[in-house]
């Protein structure tokens, strides 16, 4: 595998970011989780310079809909309009199965639409997902992600 995996969590709930962390140490202990809690933050962390703290580009971006500030539908489509970010890997990570936000998640270039998991054990489901996915794809010399 090349370098750690690099994933950005985009959630206002603590409880739920609590349950992603406890199922990525059990199941990619070598992966690395940056969180923010709303696309407001989130668009401010991955447009820092190095100087201001910069995080890794990340391998894949988490994102919950139902968000204070700038929800994740708004979100999406800034990212999409930003220059560095538009091709950035998103799934879209939310209790939502809703049709609507379903199709609009789509329109505006999520890469996957995943309804959060009911349980642990669910949830170490998708971060082996995750994992295999990281393990299998190709990856920018000089980069880990």
């Amino acid at each position: 595998m090349a370098g750690q995996m690099n994933i950005f969590l985009i959630e206002d709930n603590d409880l739920d970011v609590e349950i992603f962390k406890r199922s990525m140490r059990k199941e990619c202990d070598e992966g690395v989780l940056h969180r923010a809690r709303d696309g407001h933050e989130a668009l401010e962390m991955l447009t820092r310079t190095e100087a201001e703290g910069a995080i890794a580009k990340p391998f894949v971006i988490l994102l919950d809909i139902n968000m204070p500030r700038m929800n994740g539908h708004e979100f999406l489509a800034r990212l999409r309009g930003t220059d560095g970010l538009r091709d950035a890997r998103v799934f879209v990570f939310t209790t939502s199965e809703n049709p609507k936000d379903i199709s609009l998640a789509y329109e505006r270039n999520a890469n996957g639409y995943i309804v959060k998991p009911n349980s642990s054990t669910e949830m170490r489901e998708v971060i082996t997902l995750l994992k295999n996915y990281w393990d299998i794809c190709k990856h920018p010399v000089g980069h880990a992600a």
